[in-house]
């Protein structure tokens, strides 16, 4: 804030210049990210002070003749600590309230709470199954009750450390729903450390890349995969009906528009994905076959390289970002014979695409071994999630939500698309 501060007052003091001086119109303005910046003398500075230093700004005439702002995130190490670990310090005390801090950080990585459309959650909500109880009634009531949900876990995440995103030191901004690229978020307080938490699907770039990931998966084993979830993980009856639908489909016809459909728009996003590796420095040829991996290898790194003596690093993610925090694991064990602390939720496993995507003849089996279990990654998921049950775990798996699973909502909505 203090130094977005002096960029302002640099801004308008130079505003001010230029009109006295009789320079008009006044140049526009170029605003950029830069660069993450070393700078341990001006972190001693601020913590002094009580501050942390986050970013600096700078601000000159471009050669084009136009302002150019930049802003150049700190790196930050312990000298950017205040004594006492700043204003916010995380008050949970179990492992159940760490794995429900990271829970809400999954949550607020990303930008809107919940991505249904108004013709699928309409129809529960005037049902009575609002996910926030009977007492809403209409999808307007609901989504305003979602904007503040996540405006009640984002206070409660700042109130327990500091949130910044985890770039890498590529000027990557990811956060928009047409974005391409890796978004996650760096969490840090006093009594956890530092916490590295990758978003899941969200924009077109997260559900092209998954499609490398999984369309193997589901065209060859999903339907079985489903099964299993239904009876052995959810220990319900496979009915006639789920039979019937099982045997409704003409998979052969799907499967022909599913991988055409899949792969016409993939190559989009594998042209915006390689020139997104040229304007980062990252290698396109290797972009070129394994996607958003080099991008999470490149912030994964990025915050290891930044912890301080002895501070603790945990990553997570939900979804493919939780595929994602797994991988990153997995990395660093085989790197570094590191094992951090890896929690993730409703996952894509990867044991097995990590051996062999789909749609290029990549693989990431210099980085990680898929060939053993990894037991610092722990995944949480329901026995009805789809998507948490494509590929399978790296880890320790932790089912939740099995208690009255028969007679529960998510048996009512899931039965439909299950067979």
């Amino acid at each position: 804030p203090m130094s977005a501060m002096a960029a302002g007052l640099l801004f308008a003091l130079a505003v001010a210049v230029a009109r006295a001086s009789g320079q008009h119109p006044f140049p526009p303005l170029r605003s950029e990210e830069g660069r993450r910046l070393a700078a341990p003398a001006l972190q001693e500075a601020a913590s002094a002070l009580g501050f942390k230093l986050e970013a600096v700004h700078t601000l000159g005439l471009h050669e084009t003749g136009s302002w150019a702002h930049s802003r150049r995130l700190v790196e930050q190490g312990a000298a950017s600590k205040p004594a006492d670990g700043g204003r916010r310090l995380y008050s949970g005390t179990t492992r159940r309230d760490f794995v429900r801090l990271l829970l809400k950080l999954n949550v607020v990585a990303y930008t809107i709470n919940d991505p249904w459309l108004e013709d699928v959650l309409k129809p529960v909500v005037e049902a009575g199954d609002s996910r926030y109880g009977p007492s809403i009634k209409t999808y307007t009531e609901e989504k305003a009750k979602e904007a503040a949900d996540m405006a009640a876990q984002w206070a409660e995440v700042l109130n327990e450390g500091n949130v910044s995103v985890a770039e890498g030191r590529l000027g990557m901004d990811a956060a928009a729903l047409d974005s391409v690229g890796v978004h996650a978020l760096e969490f840090s307080a006093v009594a956890v450390g530092r916490l590295l938490v990758f978003r899941g699907s969200f924009s077109f770039g997260d559900f092209e890349n998954i499609k490398a990931w999984i369309s193997g998966f589901i065209l060859k084993k999903g339907t079985a995969m489903m099964k299993n979830q239904w009876v052995t993980v959810g220990g319900l009856p496979w009915t006639e009906k789920l039979q019937g639908q099982k045997n409704s489909a003409s998979l052969v016809p799907s499967e022909s528009v599913f991988s055409t459909g899949s792969w016409w728009l993939y190559s989009s996003f594998h042209t915006r994905i390689i020139e997104l590796a040229k304007k980062s420095g990252m290698d396109p040829a290797k972009v070129a076959e394994t996607g958003y991996w080099e991008f999470t290898k490149a912030i994964t790194e990025s915050v290891r390289t930044s912890l301080a003596a002895g501070e603790k690093l945990t990553m997570s993610g939900h979804s493919q970002g939780g595929g994602s925090a797994a991988l990153a694991s997995m990395y660093l064990e085989k790197k570094y014979n590191e094992k951090h602390d890896t929690v993730t939720f409703a996952a894509v496993g990867g044991l097995c695409f990590s051996r062999d995507l789909d749609y290029t003849s990549g693989n990431m089996l210099a980085d990680v071994d898929p060939y053993k279990m990894h037991d610092q990654v722990t995944e949480y998921v329901h026995p009805l999630d789809v998507y948490g049950y494509f590929d399978y775990d790296v880890g320790k798996v932790c089912s939740y939500g099995t208690t009255g699973l028969a007679e529960s909502k998510a048996r009512k909505y899931c039965e439909e698309v299950f067979g």
